[in-house]
């Protein structure tokens, strides 16, 4: 059943490449039919989040179908579904390769291996790096080697010391990992504005973006910095940390290449960039991991073998990324298309909503609904769609990306309930709501205001 499983989803990858390149309709119903069955035949192992999205949707077809929804909402529905599953599954491909690479290991023993005065830094820059490629697997890499690291022989048996060293690097991951839905280009929340919102161009948010991501990083180091001045000590890297240093800029090589290839093919061929992402990164994570495998001395068949077995787990493992993700996308679309857009335009006038206003407006919600668990792909999917002609509400679209992208980066730091701050929390031995809402707060009250204080000027630019 595992391999069946697998082939369904590289059946949905290989359709949806094919509708969004050369428009072939059928491969729409294909792909569609591929992660229905798939959901299906993975129904006991979805979480239960996924499992009431599902519900949710079936639900809003049977009491709306003929009133809002028909059957082209529900194509409409299904491509961005097909969309947003696909690129999860091509991102698979590059964390197979990444989890099995000498080179990533060697990252981690970098990030970690800092003198005092440098570890915030390397290790808020290092998570966000890691985490284009590795998604949550860089919070499990460097979690595991702060976990070995820090411990209080290491601080020769001072707790207070073993426990400041903990705070530090771990608000250091988490807030570097939080700038991804900002900072990378391969995230979700990239892919998930720039397809909603239809007046973007990814070449003009990402170095916008990137502007967020940086202020938001540098930031937080200044406040560490400023809490913990560090030592005065002798430049240049510890012992034995050159060939890791290496294997970073290796590692920056890679980054660089795979969305030098994604950008320059979406300039070439005229296709989004998450279309590109889809079409480079299998390949490119193919080969990446039987060059590694090759230099490490395996031979072609025993490379391609543990690149399949790798891959199959990886795919086996996606039931309930797939359910949320696809479940998620589906009802934003079904939302958008119950709600009439005069009604959602008289209710934010009235509100006040309009221009600058909105955008906090969405920034907040995002942010705030993820307290209580909310998802901010939830939230962000029914607010782009919701929102998605902007000239009507006196907003650049531009401005409105920014928003929810700002929203979704600050849910990553206030939330309890996120994946990524649970895991944290799991490795580490944290409680998610101490790593958030006490050692955090701070950091994320200074970080909101200042962040929305520059989507202001942003606002003024182009608006």
């Amino acid at each position: 059943m595992s391999y069946v499983n697998a082939f369904l989803l590289l059946l949905t990858l290989c359709s949806t490449i094919v509708f969004k390149t050369q428009g072939v309709g059928e491969m729409l119903f294909i792909a569609s039919g591929a992660v229905l069955l798939f959901l299906a035949l993975t129904w006991q192992k979805i979480s239960r989040p996924g499992k009431i999205f599902i519900a949710i949707n079936i639900v809003m077809l049977v009491l709306f179908w003929g009133d809002g929804i028909d059957r082209a909402i529900v194509e409409q529905g299904f491509s961005r579904v097909i969309l947003f599953c696909a690129f999860l599954i091509a991102l698979v491909f590059l964390r197979v390769a990444a989890k099995r690479s000498l080179i990533i290991s060697r990252c981690g023993s970098f990030l970690i291996n800092q003198k005092p005065g440098k570890r915030y830094a390397v290790l808020s820059y290092g998570s966000c790096l890691l985490g284009a490629i590795l998604s949550f697997g860089a919070l499990n890499l460097m979690g595991q080697v702060i976990a070995n690291g820090n411990t209080l022989e290491a601080a020769k048996g001072d707790s207070r010391i073993h426990l400041i060293r903990l705070q530090r690097m771990v608000l250091a991951m988490l807030r570097g990992f939080s700038t991804l839905p900002l900072s990378s280009p391969f995230s979700i929340s990239m892919a998930l504005v720039l397809s909603i919102i239809p007046a973007l161009e990814w070449q003009s948010l990402i170095p916008l973006s990137l502007v967020f991501a940086i202020v938001l990083i540098g930031l937080g180091w200044g406040m560490d910095y400023r809490a913990y001045p560090p030592p005065k000590a002798g430049a240049g890297l510890i012992a034995g940390q050159r060939k890791n240093f290496q294997a970073v800029l290796a590692f920056i090589g890679i980054v660089l290449s795979l969305f030098g290839l994604s950008g320059g093919l979406s300039m070439y061929t005229g296709y989004g960039l998450p279309t590109s992402i889809l079409l480079v990164s299998p390949l490119f994570g193919l080969v990446w991991f039987m060059i590694e495998g090759g230099l490490s001395g395996f031979g072609l068949k025993s490379v391609s073998m543990q690149f399949s077995q790798n891959l199959g787990q990886e795919l086996n493992a996606m039931s309930s990324e797939v359910a949320v993700i696809g479940g998620a996308s589906f009802t934003g679309s079904l939302v958008a298309a119950i709600i009439p857009s005069d009604l959602v335009q008289s209710l934010t006038v009235s509100m006040g909503l309009e221009g600058f206003a909105l955008a906090v407006f969405c920034a907040l919600m995002v942010t705030g609904t993820s307290i209580v668990g909310v998802s901010p792909f939830v939230s962000v999917t029914i607010l782009a769609s919701t929102f998605a002609n902007v000239a009507a509400f006196g907003l650049s679209p531009y401005v409105l990306a920014l928003s929810l992208l700002i929203g979704w980066a600050m849910a990553l730091n206030v939330s309890p309930l996120t994946i990524s701050t649970i895991l944290i929390g799991r490795i580490l031995d944290c409680r998610p709501r101490d790593i958030t809402l006490v050692w955090n707060l701070r950091y994320s009250c200074v970080a909101l205001s200042v962040v929305i204080a520059i989507l202001y000027i942003f606002h003024l630019i182009y608006d």
